[in-house]
C-alpha cells in the first residue's frame, strides 16, 4: 500500500501489525479493510485535529467497506474467512499450517490493495480533470 501513496514508513508497518487476525486475533475485521481505510485516510484524512477532513473520506471508505464484501469476500471478518478462532492455539497452528488459508488472505490483502489503488488513482483522476 505504502508503494502505491508514493511513501515508505516503517512506523506506518509496526502501527498496522496489531490488525492481523481480525484486530489481534479476536476475529473481526479483516485487516486487509483496516489497512485499506488506513491508506485511503493517509491520503484525505486529517493531518492534525484542528483540520477538518476531506469530504471524500467517509464515502471513500465506505465505497471499500461495501465493495469488499461485493468483489472480495462475503464477509468482513477475519473468522468467517480464514475458518479460524484465532483466540485457540491449536486452531490459528491449523492455520498457519494451511497452505490454502494463508494463500487465501494474501490473495484477499492482493486485492483488496488493487481496489483501494484503483479508487485512488480514479480519485486523482477527478481532481486533476479540467474544471475539477
Amino acid at each position: 500500500m505504502q508503494e502505491i501513496l508514493g511513501e515508505e514508513d516503517a512506523d506506518t508497518v509496526r502501527m498496522m501489525g496489531g490488525f492481523g487476525g481480525g484486530i489481534g486475533g479476536s476475529g473481526s475485521v479483516c485487516g486487509a479493510i483496516i489497512g485499506g481505510v488506513a491508506a485511503l485516510s493517509s491520503r484525505y484524512g486529517k493531518g492534525k485535529l484542528e483540520e477538518k477532513e476531506d469530504g471524500k473520506l467517509f464515502p471513500l471508505c465506505a465505497e471499500l467497506y461495501r465493495r469488499f464484501a461485493t468483489e472480495i469476500e462475503c464477509s468482513h471478518f477475519c473468522r468467517d474467512i480464514t475458518g479460524t478462532d484465532f483466540t485457540k492455539p491449536e486452531e490459528v497452528k491449523a492455520y498457519i499450517g494451511s497452505p490454502e488459508k494463508l494463500a487465501r488472505c494474501i490473495r484477499l490483502v492482493g486485492k483488496t490493495t488493487e481496489l483501494v489503488r484503483d479508487i485512488l488513482i480514479r480519485e486523482a483522476a477527478k481532481s486533476s480533470a479540467p474544471g475539477a
